[in-house]
């Protein structure tokens, strides 16, 4: 059998507040079916984020009702995973995947399926502070993949070897008698062979999510991975519609011709973002509006900030948050957990959220 592993689609992502880019990120995943079906593959495998947020756009539910109708006329399965964006933190939420019955979403009350004699497990994301609950799952699903020849673990985590700035599980976390783990959350690719001879793979985002991906998209594209399960072997597919994302920095006017002629050179209108010297600011930011308003989708002009570093042989560091937060906690190293998610759920969807994390961990 051969099926389709893709990850991180988050649909109904409004990027800059654009139709365009919202409509992007449909058509990277109705590219991803078309060659799931034209390769006439048995099924497909979702490891998480399939929405940007847990309660996702009407129109974002239309076309993915559509897009798994189509799926079905094939007699394609599909299964899946909530990811972090699919999931509201409150105790009891459901994901919007649940809304579809052509999904069959692995849930910790239904962690598993057999598919063909291949024992298929899933857990939902789950935050650092529930870690042990999922390791006692984890451990459970271990036991059950031994009475099958063949098995493939879908999880939605940031693991350390792949993700060591901020990861919900270590590598050695992972049960070692799975063939295949079908892995999301972080939006870089990554195809690895563990020590057990499995294969740990991230198909990464099916979009640009932020302009920080660009350089990990110029080296290795976006798109999903075709995986065949008589030696679970990966090959991948890159998607060709991604529009543009054009990234400059510039010194002074004599530059901005080159700006204009690459985005001339273009299918569709990029995504421009351009960092312009000190010297010449205002100049190029002028000539750069008037040259590129009607040639970019979205432009963003910033001025470069200047190092000012007074000796050679001082190197910077990157500062890294959430260390530096974990460190200043007192506690155990659970509640440090406990503490950080509830700063992460406030920053990223405000205080109820925090309060969601907190009812549900002290109701375990």
């Amino acid at each position: 059998m051969r099926f389709a592993h893709i990850a991180d689609t988050h649909l109904g992502y409004r990027q800059y507040n654009l139709d365009e880019r919202e409509e992007d990120f449909y058509r990277a995943f109705e590219e991803a079916v078309e060659v799931i079906i034209e390769e006439k593959l048995d099924f497909v495998l979702h490891s998480g984020d399939l929405f940007d947020e847990p309660r996702p756009p009407i129109k974002a539910l239309v076309r993915v009702k559509e897009i798994l109708e189509r799926l079905k006329s094939h007699g394609i399965p599909f299964i899946g995973i909530a990811g972090n964006h699919d999931i509201l933190m409150r105790k009891g939420a459901v994901p919007p995947q649940k809304v579809f019955s052509n999904i069959e979403l692995l849930t910790p009350r239904k962690p598993y399926i057999v598919y063909k004699g291949m024992f298929i497990a899933g857990l939902p994301y789950f935050s650092k502070i529930h870690r042990n609950n999922m390791k006692d799952m984890l451990e459970k699903l271990s036991e059950k993949a031994n009475d099958y020849d063949k098995s493939i673990l879908l999880l939605h985590q940031g693991i350390d070897k792949y993700f060591n700035l901020d990861f919900e599980l270590k590598i050695q976390d992972l049960p070692d008698n799975f063939n295949y783990y079908a892995l999301g959350h972080i939006h870089k690719r990554v195809i690895d062979t563990l020590p057990s001879g499995a294969v740990a793979v991230y198909p990464g985002s099916t979009e640009i999510w932020r302009m920080d991906e660009l350089g990990e998209f110029k080296k290795h594209g976006k798109g999903f991975f075709i995986v065949d399960t008589d030696d679970f072997s990966v090959q991948e597919v890159n998607f060709k519609g991604i529009r543009p994302f054009l990234n400059f920095e510039v010194s002074g006017i004599e530059e901005v011709k080159d700006i204009v002629r690459e985005a001339e050179n273009v299918r569709v209108k990029p995504v421009i973002k351009v960092e312009v010297g000190n010297n010449d600011f205002n100049e190029v930011y002028r000539s750069l509006l008037i040259e590129l308003k009607e040639k970019a989708l979205y432009l963003d002009i910033k001025r470069k900030i200047e190092k000012n570093i007074q000796n050679e042989d001082v190197r910077g560091e990157k500062i890294d948050i959430y260390s530096m937060m974990r460190e200043s906690f007192e506690g155990s190293e659970e509640e440090k957990n406990f503490c950080l998610e509830i700063y992460k759920a406030i920053a990223r969807e405000g205080a109820e959220a925090g309060t969601n994390i907190a009812e549900s961990y002290f109701n375990r």
